[in-house]
């Protein structure tokens, strides 16, 4: 659950939404990353559906994947798109990037992936640097998500696609099972899902959350049980 307060920048009064502490999710850190990442091994027919919805063309060269946990959906990116030549996958738990460069290391991708620690909110590239962001599952974790969007906005090139996927108002499990099949997600991946959407944000909030940030043009698609925010910098 987010709190909401205002600051003045320039004159103006801005909204912001932050959660009731500075802490990032012990969900981040061992043990519980452990046991994250030994669920994502059944997310493999997730993370190619998420893939293929992305979009990316052959002009794509440098895709951030934000909250990429312990790398399988950077590895999916690099498969099905070899014209990615350069693919980061962070993640401010430093289990989860150890994790990552284990995976990436055993599928011989060194070359195409990097895995590192960042914090959304404090990235450390610079500015117009990516083609491609996407996050899946990780904005309700996020500690201010309008200032994770600015940053994520920084770092985008001109042209550039942002893609976030996110649960919202917890659904039903029958309603996940059905999602999850049609693109050939077995039970066991539709329970992780389930089990893992008990924290995502309401509809409403993560209307709140586009409305406040600067972004302008963010698209919302809800469709159960994910939300697709998108935005293409100008």
């Amino acid at each position: 659950m987010y709190y909401v307060s205002t600051t003045k920048n320039e004159g103006r009064i801005i909204i912001v939404m932050e959660k009731n502490n500075n802490m990032e999710p012990k969900e981040f850190f061992w043990p519980f990353s452990a046991i994250y990442s030994s669920i994502t091994k059944w997310m493999q027919p997730a993370y190619s559906d998420i893939v293929q919805r992305t979009g990316i063309n052959k002009n794509h060269k440098i895709l951030l994947d934000i909250g990429g946990g312990d790398g399988r959906l950077a590895m999916e990116f690099a498969k099905q798109y070899p014209c990615l030549t350069k693919i980061i996958s962070a993640d401010i738990s430093s289990d989860m990037v150890k994790r990552a460069k284990k995976n990436i290391r055993k599928k011989n991708l060194e070359h195409q992936i990097l895995s590192e620690i960042q914090d959304v909110h404090n990235l450390t590239y610079p500015d117009d640097f990516f083609d491609v962001i996407v996050s899946f599952g990780a904005l309700h974790h996020w500690r201010n998500p309008v200032k994770a969007l600015t940053e994520l906005s920084r770092v985008l090139k001109s042209k550039g696609v942002l893609t976030i996927y996110d649960g919202f108002d917890r659904p039903r499990f029958k309603t996940i099972r059905n999602t999850v099949s049609t693109f050939g997600g077995s039970f066991v991946l539709a329970m992780a899902y389930w089990v893992g959407s008990k924290d995502t944000l309401k509809k409403e909030e993560i209307k709140k959350i586009a409305e406040n940030s600067n972004i302008k043009n963010i698209s919302l698609n809800f469709t159960s049980p994910l939300v697709t925010l998108k935005y293409i910098k100008p």
